[in-house]
């Protein structure tokens, strides 16, 4: 989603879209993750947008004590990555998720 406007994308867009997905790198997946939890890509996930990610994943897992508590869990990783209580992780702190849950 990052720089892509609109309902289509070119060709260029296309292979870096590529090029980002197919990178083995750390740090070019957590991009990634963050990317795809950054539903609205303004640079920053929400509260809202972990619960939403939580939920999508214990629904998809069939995790349902999972998404009865994603409220208590996004409020969890906020707390952590967002100390000074701003409302939202900018995506130079998610790798600091990680390295909480190594």
């Amino acid at each position: 989603r990052r720089d892509i406007h609109g309902d289509s994308i070119n060709k260029a867009q296309l292979k870096d879209y590529w090029d980002q997905i197919s990178d083995q790198s750390f740090d070019s997946r957590l991009r990634t993750v963050f990317d795809m939890v950054d539903k609205d890509a303004d640079g920053r996930i929400t509260k809202e947008e972990i619960k939403e990610i939580i939920c999508l994943s214990a629904t998809t897992n069939k995790l349902s004590n999972i998404q009865q508590q994603a409220e208590e869990y996004a409020a969890l990783i906020m707390e952590e990555l967002d100390p000074e209580e701003t409302g939202f992780i900018m995506q130079c702190r998610f790798p600091l998720l990680h390295l909480k849950l190594s």
